[in-house]
């Protein structure tokens, strides 16, 4: 019967054929599975087709269709018409019972129908992530200006109408909802104000049919602990920018990039100084090299042998034009600063091809390690006379990440194991001796690592750079029995680019971090209580942000050292002993 009805079509004398016989409807077919599971809290789609005696789709037929038990409606598609391949699709809308519905769909002027059981998924994979409002600093008693904000969902999306009861679980406050459920977009609002003590204070959310509650983190300070500031000394006129600082025996040098490295009385008693009013000593701009930018003073370090007995030496860094990751440029510097009132430069140390960031030194074994970017890790004999060339004294070197995967920020020795931070492959534990990797490495994926500190059996590192993700962190490190690092826990820092020092205090107290780029720029003080979970105590904003933070204690007393951002802004002086007792 088809293909004759093919033919009259096709036949030039259309005008006289007969009309087709179209055969009655007399089944509809389930597409759907006749019991669909699915959470009650989404639309559920149900398909049916619409075909003749001979199996055909049915074009325009009326489908029906209606909830025969439990509670919602059934939209139907297309006005309840099949398409051009005979199907039709009813979404049941879900009432507010959890025990499910039978819904049935017939064809308008047919005996056909398919009946369809809508089961719910017990329990209902819902569940509440964070999405704004988590880990806000402020003093205590502040209304947070972000509202803490979740988000309801299940694997399909966003849960509609779910009711989230919100408490405070530690640290006294108080939170105030902004609506009972879910709204539109699956999201619950809360506004908290901190409570009178307590530093870490919990906010939770408890979505019902949820058995796990979102938890809200935030942060209380007392004002009383907040860094002071007690000077400010200005870059020298002309100076690019301060860049670092190496404070001993009550003496701060202070790296001033072009204008060189200046010495200051901050309480030596040299010249009467303290760390409220630092006096100037001498200063001294060091040779360039050849390097374009200058002298580029960066970092230093006061040199005190205790084999010889002499504090004669002063190593200073040159940080030259460089591209992360692959090229840098600069030499360490060395200066005769046995007559601290007229310091003489006397020597270098040179690798070709790249260039010196942060370094440390094992002054009982006179050995200097430097972090030389592309370059990797140099171990320096400093024994002895140190004067012209010193570059044949590098015993050992190496490159942690290999080559295109190492960029050192920093080293430090501690333990016996040197421990180097690693911009692109993150942190490592190498043999001081050969520089041989003794575990580590490849271990910070998501950022940049800048500047290290080794404690105990704790390491802290810093992060910067955005790789797609907001603020920045501090990475803290347990060591194991050979040394090598093992993440132990993290501390972001919100509203940041870069933590680009880290330092712990000699009494173990205190772990200090500089902040840079953003509202949350700044000084950070952490208790080290527990060294694997640091608790932030106290903070200051600097708009501009603080590059780099050198700790020292100074009659007693705890300070920072530290270089403001951008340039020519000076040092900053702080005391932080009231921060943490």
């Amino acid at each position: 019967m088809l293909a004759m009805f093919l033919a009259a079509c096709s036949s030039s004398d259309s005008n006289t054929a007969p009309p087709p016989t179209v055969p009655p409807v007399v089944s509809l077919r389930a597409v759907s599975a006749s019991t669909v599971t699915e959470c009650l809290s989404l639309p559920v789609n149900l398909y049916v087709q619409v075909l003749d005696t001979l199996n055909r789709p049915v074009v325009g037929a009326l489908v029906s269709w209606s909830v025969v038990t439990g509670h919602g409606a059934v939209v139907s598609s297309a006005s309840g018409k099949t398409d051009g391949l005979g199907y039709n699709t009813g979404t049941y809308l879900v009432g507010t019972a959890v025990e499910g519905a039978t819904v049935t769909a017939t064809v308008v002027g047919a005996p056909a129908a398919v009946t369809y059981s809508v089961q719910s998924v017990s329990p209902c994979p819902v569940r509440g992530v964070v999405t704004a409002g988590g880990g806000q600093v402020a003093d205590v008693g502040v209304t947070l200006p972000t509202l803490l904000q979740l988000q309801v969902l299940n694997d399909s999306g966003p849960v509609i109408g779910r009711a989230v009861t919100w408490n405070v679980v530690s640290g006294g406050g108080s939170v105030v909802p902004l609506g009972a459920s879910s709204d539109s977009s699956g999201n619950a609002f809360a506004r908290f104000t901190l409570g009178s003590s307590g530093t870490t204070q919990s906010v939770q959310a408890v979505i019902t049919g949820v058995s796990t509650p979102v938890v809200f983190g935030e942060t209380a300070l007392d004002p009383a602990a907040t860094p002071v500031l007690v000077a400010n000394v200005p870059a020298p006129a002309g100076a690019t920018y301060d860049h670092d600082s190496f404070v001993r025996d009550g003496l701060a040098f202070v790296c001033d990039w072009n204008m060189g490295v200046r010495i200051y009385d901050v309480g030596n008693g040299m010249a009467s100084g303290s760390p409220a009013h630092p006096q100037l000593i001498s200063s001294l701009i060091t040779s360039d090299d050849g390097v374009p930018g200058g002298p580029a003073v960066h970092n230093a370090w006061w040199f005190h042998n205790p084999v010889s007995g002499e504090n004669r030496y002063l190593f200073i860094g040159q940080e030259g034009p460089a591209v992360v990751g692959s090229t840098s440029s600069g030499d360490i510097h060395i200066v005769d600063v046995s007559n601290l009132a007229h310091p003489v430069e006397t020597g270098f140390i040179h690798i070709p091809g790249a260039g010196t960031h942060n370094f440390w030194m094992d002054e009982a074994n006179q050995i200097l390690y430097a972090a030389y970017y592309n370059g990797g890790v140099i171990a320096v004999d400093v024994s002895g006379e140190l004067s012209g060339d010193m570059s044949s004294r590098i015993r050992t070197e190496v490159m942690p990440g290999g080559s295109g995967n190492t960029y050192v920020w920093g080293v430090m020795l501690a333990n016996g194991t040197l421990y180097a931070a690693d911009m692109l492959s993150g942190l490592w534990a190498l043999n001081p001796g050969s520089l041989a990797t003794k575990g580590g490495g490849n271990n910070v994926p998501a950022r940049y690592t800048s500047d290290l500190w080794v404690d105990g059996q704790y390491a802290y590192t810093g992060g910067w750079g955005a790789r797609a993700v907001a603020g920045n962190i501090i990475n803290i490190w347990s060591l194991g029995a050979n040394g090598a690092p093992a993440l132990a826990d993290s501390i972001l820092i919100p509203g940041i680019t870069t933590v680009s020092d880290i330092a712990v205090s000699d009494d173990h107290k205190r772990l200090v971090a500089t902040a840079e780029g953003g509202a949350g720029a700044g000084l950070y003080v952490f208790d080290l209580v527990d060294p694997a979970h640091p608790v932030l105590r106290g903070r200051v904003l600097v708009p501009q942000g603080l590059h780099t933070g050198e700790l020292a204690t100074i009659n007693g007393r705890s300070y920072v050292f530290a270089a403001v951002d951008p340039s020519a802004q000076g040092m900053n002086i702080y005391d932080i002993t009231n921060v943490v007792q």
